[in-house]
């Protein structure tokens, strides 16, 4: 079964094959492998999908949908929060409004927003309650994770906005570092919650790099980041969990201070050496992802079984690979190229031990 071959992935067991995981926001496809509109049963069609293609990991079953009209890009969903299209569920975001001086960053105190920590506690679980009640629907086809999005560079993003965050982490760098302690703060409690759950393991998120490279030089994360990101981490270890770890871009510098914080695992998209990464690691931590979906959207089907072929070979049959398209699946995909995709992982799938 698909939640077993996961969990054998993750205690990389030789002969679990290919685990797989896939964001599949490509309604017209859903709706051909299913015959079920996404648009109108979304939590439905995303369980028949993850069911008839084998997907043996998903962060969550989308509870709704967002349907555009033609020609519409962006929902105004008023306080400062948007939704862009994108698959049937749509993609949200905010606003940074208030935060126009370094001074407001090093004086916030984000649980001003999100209240005491009792309070936070409460949201959380109400949260996890949601994930199990997923893995209820996917039974024993998936392990249904969560994504824990902000674990801590993460935050500032999300609440600042890059200018602001990237003026105050230069201006001032031990004001900033205070400021971070709050943040960790949270997402330690986090952690301490997703630890006690029957989730089987931690998939945290910090967006620490670009396609080009690292956004701070490496000392910077060292410094400020990693040590806190071993005490964010002690409960779920301490839980005998896993955790897997996924950024945008390549933060290939990063993966060895990753290892050492106490990650077990990470997700990379197209620009890392999926080879480079299985010859240092292989057998000894757990990688996920790599396809790139460019591929899929503008080659034809034999690129596409190329790229899935590309990287089952890189893995070369060690335990531990999960297979992802890098930047999801998205509507614009070709119908061909995604069957393909599918069609050559349960091909290579068969093949790999």
């Amino acid at each position: 079964m698909p939640y077993e071959r996961m969990m054998k992935t993750l205690r990389l067991e030789n002969g679990a094959g290919i685990a797989s995981n896939e964001t599949i926001a490509h309604p017209a496809f859903i709706e051909k492998v299913t015959g079920i509109d996404p648009f109108e049963r979304p939590q439905e069609a995303m369980v028949a999908v993850t069911r008839a293609l084998s997907i043996d990991w998903q962060y969550s079953i989308p509870r709704h949908s967002v349907k555009f009209a033609p020609k519409e890009r962006r929902k105004d969903l008023g306080d400062g929060r948007f939704v862009t299209e994108w698959g049937f569920t749509g993609s949200g975001w905010s606003d940074h409004a208030g935060f126009d001086d370094a001074e407001k960053v090093y004086a916030y105190d984000p649980f001003d927003k999100y209240g005491s920590e009792e309070d936070l506690r409460k949201q959380i679980r109400e949260g996890i309650s949601h994930l199990m009640a997923d893995q209820e629907l996917c039974g024993s086809d998936a392990i249904v994770s969560g994504l824990y999005y902000t674990t801590l560079f993460q935050w500032f993003i999300v609440v600042f906005g890059w200018e602001m965050f990237l003026v105050a982490a230069a201006s001032d760098p031990e004001r900033f570092g205070l400021c971070l302690d709050r943040f960790e703060r949270m997402s330690r409690i986090y952690a301490e919650e997703y630890a006690a759950s029957e989730i089987p393991f931690f998939f945290c998120h910090d967006d620490l790099a670009m396609t080009r490279g690292l956004v701070f030089p490496p000392e910077w994360y060292r410094k400020y980041l990693f040590p806190a990101y071993e005490r964010i981490l002690e409960p779920v270890r301490a839980a005998g969990k896993k955790v897997m770890f996924v950024s945008d871009g390549n933060y290939g510098l990063l993966v060895d201070d990753l290892f050492a914080a106490g990650v077990d695992g990470i997700m990379v998209d197209w620009t890392f050496d999926l080879k480079d990464l299985f010859r240092k690691y292989g057998g000894k931590k757990i990688i996920a992802g790599n396809a790139d979906t460019m591929v899929l959207t503008y080659g034809d089907m034999a690129d596409v079984r190329k790229e899935v072929a590309r990287c089952v070979s890189a893995a070369g049959g060690m335990p531990g690979y999960v297979i992802k398209c890098s930047n999801d699946l998205p509507q614009n995909i070709p119908l061909c190229n995604i069957e393909a995709y599918f069609d050559a992982i349960a091909e290579y799938g068969e093949r790999y031990s």
